[in-house]
């Protein structure tokens, strides 16, 4: 399946520009403990654009005790990769 990156993040909400060599962290706060989580979109490797659904606002993996508070759909890992063709 081949889809445009562009259309793609632009429905996805990102506002940011998005190019090879970049990672962009889109916080999305949520009212109450334990609910509030991030988007990453990943482009450090030139061949693939990971975006990735995290716990927390910050980016990054948090520890066993503290992601286990979360919901069980921000605990388990949710992302998707997209092959870039040059």
């Amino acid at each position: 399946m081949q889809i445009n990156i562009q259309e793609f993040l632009e429905e996805a909400g990102l506002d940011e520009q998005l190019y090879p060599g970049k990672r962009v962290i889109k916080k999305l706060p949520q009212t109450g403990e334990y609910k509030s989580h991030c988007v990453v979109y990943d482009w450090r490797d030139p061949s693939k654009i990971c975006i990735e659904v995290k716990a927390g606002l910050k980016g990054k993996d948090l520890p066993p005790e503290t992601l286990q508070k979360y919901p069980p759909s921000l605990q388990a890992p949710t992302y998707i990769e997209i092959a870039v063709q040059q």
